[in-house]
């Protein structure tokens, strides 16, 4: 695999950092928190229509991705599908998205996954949940 360098000038440098930090810190001050169900379905449902719907539809009904409205992923073992979106599952076109978006994201997509297309699973994933997850 080729390395790629992208030379920049040192503001364009500062300016990158600085934005990096303030998403980090955003993400830490998120990672405290405790989302409610509105919140998480909210989120969840703006990383679903960003990263989700394009391969399981926009009522879940699949198409190129299976269907997530009433699938055993969705209404299975909470643990079975965190594993899936965070890992993808190799072979298929399920790609891994824990390396793609942030805990908070994660767990919001999955609360939203689950209670969402007739799923009502009553399930909540908070940030530090998948934190914990990946930690395994």
């Amino acid at each position: 695999m080729p390395i790629v360098v992208d030379v920049r000038s040192q503001a364009d440098y500062d300016t990158w950092l600085a934005a990096k930090q303030a998403e980090a810190a955003e993400i830490k001050k998120l990672m405290a928190q405790t989302f409610t169900m509105d919140e998480l379905l909210e989120r969840g449902k703006a990383v679903y229509d960003r990263a989700c719907l394009a391969c399981h539809g926009a009522q879940g009904e699949g198409g190129v991705g299976k269907a997530i409205a009433g699938s055993p992923v969705a209404t299975g073992d909470l643990a079975h599908h965190l594993d899936v979106v965070v890992n993808g599952v190799p072979g298929s076109a399920m790609q891994a998205f824990g390396g793609q978006l942030n805990d908070v994201d994660l767990g919001a997509v999955v609360t939203y996954q689950r209670n969402a297309f007739g799923n009502n699973m009553a399930d909540m994933v908070q940030p530090i949940d998948v934190f914990n997850y990946k930690k395994g």
